[in-house]
């Protein structure tokens, strides 16, 4: 994986264990499958974007990227988290 900074090696753990849909947190092999999000979510969070909608983001990754029902409590949550790194 290219060098990350601090803020965005923050995002990746927040999405791998409190985010995580596809629940892969516990495999060593899978830790990357997130990463692509780590950026855009990082530019979110520096620009001020609210933990709605980063909440909202996330949802919108579940069901049309990842084609899952979605989980309205688990977005909200990692939002949360990832608006307190501000």
């Amino acid at each position: 994986m290219r060098s990350i900074t601090a803020l965005e090696a923050q995002v990746r753990e927040i999405l791998l264990q409190t985010w995580d849909p596809i629940g892969i947190a516990g495999v060593a092999a899978a830790r990357d499958e997130y990463d692509q999000y780590v950026k855009p979510i990082t530019v979110m969070i520096t620009t001020g974007t609210s933990a709605d909608e980063l909440s909202r983001y996330l949802l919108e990754i579940e069901t049309n990227r990842m084609a899952l029902k979605g989980d309205q409590r688990r977005a909200h949550s990692a939002a949360g988290k990832l608006r307190a790194l501000a």
